[in-house]
């Protein structure tokens, strides 16, 4: 019953994650020659990644969200009131998406892209590990533990890319 409520919540996310979505084709067709642009998008990154948690957790953390899953989605009750929790650990994604959207751009735009497969490797074993440990070992029911995973494996992929986006950064025009 628990993952009866994932379409309905990742439906929502996405919404908010939308922007990021978009954001990395922007932050490659922006980002210039020289990284001229790099300023302007790495604040845009963070305006825009900040907003969007904001408001998602706006809906998340007060009575708005009930009145989503039920009153708009069409939920019962009981799963309105279970797609709440999964959707409060879920507040995050939008604003990690600009970060890897932001980190990937920038990776593009240097023709450094085997980082972004490890990256995305590193999120699926993520999602893959945490999903088993949460569900064999904590009884996590199917719909938090998917959200956990899907938080903890995107941050795994976000860190990982630090290091050779900070390489980049390091070692461009964009710091002189």
């Amino acid at each position: 019953e628990s993952l009866a409520v994932l379409p309905v919540l990742n439906s929502l996310v996405v919404i908010f994650r939308s922007l990021g979505l978009s954001f990395q084709e922007v932050g490659i067709a922006m980002m210039g020659k020289e990284m001229e642009g790099y300023k302007k998008l790495k604040q845009f990154a963070l305006f825009g990644g900040i907003s969007v948690v904001l408001l998602l957790s706006l809906l998340a953390f007060t009575p708005l969200s009930f009145i989503w899953f039920s009153g708009v989605s069409g939920l019962s009750v009981d799963l309105a009131n279970f797609a709440i929790l999964p959707l409060m650990i879920m507040a995050l994604m939008p604003g990690l998406t600009f970060w890897i959207s932001f980190q990937r751009s920038l990776l593009v735009h240097a023709r450094k892209t085997q980082p972004i497969t490890t990256a995305t490797a590193i999120e699926v074993i993520g999602i893959c590990l945490v999903m088993f440990v949460a569900i064999k070992f904590f009884a996590a029911v199917g719909a938090v533990a998917a959200a956990l995973a899907f938080i903890i494996g995107r941050l795994g992929a976000n860190f990982y890319l630090v290091f050779p986006f900070n390489k980049i950064v390091r070692n461009s025009t964009v710091n002189n």
